[in-house]
C-alpha cells in the first residue's frame, strides 16, 4: 500500500519542474528549527505568559507531548512521499483533488499568517532597537517604521528565494543561528537571575496558574505554531539529499532542539 502511494505521489511530482537536490541534513534541520523559533517564540510567548503566567512552562510541555505524534506523522509521510507539496500532496494522494484543493488553500493561508507574524515581529524589534536604544526615528512614526522594515524583510527574503535553493538555505541558516544565539543569551541571563536571587524567582512563581486551566489551554493554542516547522521540512523533500533518510531525521532533530 505504501509503495503504491509513493509511486503515485512520485508520478504527481514528476509533472512539475525538476529540483536540484542540494539541501543536507543540517540545512533542513536548521530550516525546521528556524520556523519553530521565529515570531512564535519571540512574540507569542509574551502573550501566552500573560494568560498562563508561570504555568507557561506547563503549556510548552503539553505542546511537546502533542507534537510528538505530529512529528511521527510528518516523519513517516515525508519519508514515504519525498515530494514538494507536503500535506497538500498527501491529501491529494489519499483523498483526491477536491479535498486536496481545500487542504492546499488552508495550508497557504496558515503560511501567510505565519509569514506575516514573522516579518511584523522583525519590523517591531528593529523599530524598538532604533527608537529605544539609539533614539532614531528617521522622521517616521513607530507604526510607519514597523511596516517599512516588515516590507523590506519581505522583499529581501523574496529575492533570496528567487535566487535559488542554496542561497535560501544559507540565509535561513544564518538567521536561525542568530535566533539561537539570542535565545542562549536570554537563557543565561534568566539562569543568572535565578541563581543570584532565588527568593525573587520563587515569589514570581506565585500564583502558578493565575487564570486557571483556561489560561493554560489558551497558551497552548497561542504557542503551538512554534512547532509548524515540520511541514516546511517535508515540503522541501525534493530538494533534499537522500530525503527518505534525512527528512525523518530532520523532523526529530528539530523537535528535540526546539524542546530544549
Amino acid at each position: 500500500m505504501r509503495d503504491n502511494q509513493s509511486r503515485e505521489a512520485t508520478a504527481i511530482g514528476e509533472d512539475s519542474a525538476d529540483f536540484a537536490r542540494e539541501l543536507t541534513l543540517t540545512d533542513i534541520t536548521l530550516l525546521g528549527v528556524g520556523a519553530m523559533i521565529g515570531g512564535s517564540v519571540f512574540v507569542l510567548t509574551g502573550l501566552a505568559a500573560g494568560e498562563a503566567g508561570p504555568a507557561l512552562v506547563l503549556a510548552f510541555a503539553l505542546n511537546g507531548v502533542i507534537t510528538i505524534f505530529t512529528a511521527m506523522t510528518y516523519a513517516e509521510l515525508g519519508s514515504a512521499i519525498p515530494e514538494p507539496g507536503g500535506g497538500y500532496l498527501w491529501v491529494r494522494t489519499a483523498l483526491g483533488r477536491s479535498q486536496a484543493f481545500i487542504s492546499g488553500w488552508m495550508s497557504w493561508f496558515a503560511h501567510a499568517v505565519a509569514g506575516s507574524l514573522y516579518v511584523l515581529t522583525f519590523g517591531s524589534f528593529v523599530t524598538l532597537i532604533l527608537t529605544a536604544y539609539f533614539d532614531l526615528t528617521l522622521g517616521f512614526s513607530d507604526v510607519q517604521l514597523q511596516k517599512g522594515f516588515a516590507v523590506l524583510a519581505t522583499a529581501a527574503f523574496t529575492y533570496v528565494n528567487y535566487r535559488g535553493t542554496k542561497e535560501t538555505s544559507f540565509a535561513e541558516n544564518v538567521v536561525t543561528l542568530l535566533q539561537l544565539a539570542v535565545i542562549v543569551v536570554v537563557i543565561v541571563a534568566g539562569f543568572r537571575v535565578a541563581v543570584s536571587s532565588p527568593q525573587v524567582t520563587i515569589d514570581n512563581l506565585e500564583p502558578f496558574t493565575p487564570n486557571g486551566a483556561g489560561g493554560v489551554f489558551l497558551a497552548i493554542g497561542l504557542t503551538f505554531i512554534a512547532f509548524e516547522g515540520y511541514e516546511i521540512i517535508v515540503q522541501s523533500g525534493r530538494e533534499v539529499i537522500d530525503p527518505r533518510e534525512n527528512v525523518p531525521k530532520a523532523v526529530f532533530y528539530s523537535a528535540v532542539l526546539n524542546s530544549y
